[in-house]
């Protein structure tokens, strides 16, 4: 007998949790309250950033080994200052989702992440950046789908805050790991540390908008370009 399918919203809170790897099947909550349906979501999303956490730091330990055989190799700082951004970031996120999640009655029971590394996966700089644009394509496209079904506009504009960066990483990946965005020859056999104004400038926000005090890209420090002159 083939097993039942799957609503859309366990679907897409399936995804969230795992972040394309289903790990866990988050159960369908249609009969409880409203408040709890959030607090479901919230607890998924949360799943999701600790799982990315892992992920990048273990990302980053693989371009730390990198050695002198990996293509990438010279381009080693310049591709780990972007990866412990984007991992500053992921922390972020979820340390906010943590916040509403308790203040509105909720439980952090998720529990600790792990690193969503496939079977097979081959150690490289390369294919760090593939793994982390794969996995910043499943959180856009988690968090556009479940803003369907919050039901408090709070925590709907702290999805779309989040999802709209998760997006941002994503096209950034997508670029470099596609070749379309090469690092600049004064990034060649630079530490992280030094690039690491440089890299903050790619997602320079955790949050599109801003959020419980935490600014977004409407941060006034953040002018638009002047293109009067």
């Amino acid at each position: 007998m083939n097993e039942p399918l799957l609503s859309r919203r366990d679907a897409v809170l399936k995804t969230v949790a795992g972040i394309g790897v289903a790990t866990v099947l988050v159960r369908s909550v249609a009969a409880q309250a409203q408040s709890a349906d959030d607090q479901t979501i919230l607890k998924a999303l949360i799943r999701a950033e600790r799982n990315a956490i892992e992920t990048y730091k273990a990302g980053a330990g693989v371009i730390s080994a990198a050695t002198v055989a990996d293509p990438l190799f010279h381009y080693q700082g310049v591709v780990l200052a972007i990866a412990k951004h984007f991992l500053a970031q992921h922390t972020d996120h979820e340390a906010k989702l943590v916040k509403y999640l308790t203040a509105q009655g909720g439980t952090d029971d998720v529990g600790a992440g792990s690193a969503q590394i496939p079977t097979g996966f081959v150690a490289s700089i390369k294919n760090v950046v593939d793994l982390a644009t794969n996995a910043e394509k499943g959180a856009a496209i988690a968090y556009t789908d479940v803003q369907k079904s919050i039901s408090r506009a709070d925590n709907a504009e702290l999805a779309a805050a989040i999802g709209s960066d998760e997006t941002q990483h994503f096209v950034v990946l997508q670029l470099v790991a596609n070749g379309f965005v090469v690092p600049a020859a004064a990034t060649k056999d630079k530490t992280d540390t030094e690039l690491a104004p440089a890299a903050a400038k790619f997602g320079p926000r955790s949050f599109t908008v801003t959020i419980d005090g935490a600014p977004g890209l409407d941060d006034p420090g953040l002018a638009f370009y002047d293109v009067t002159q």
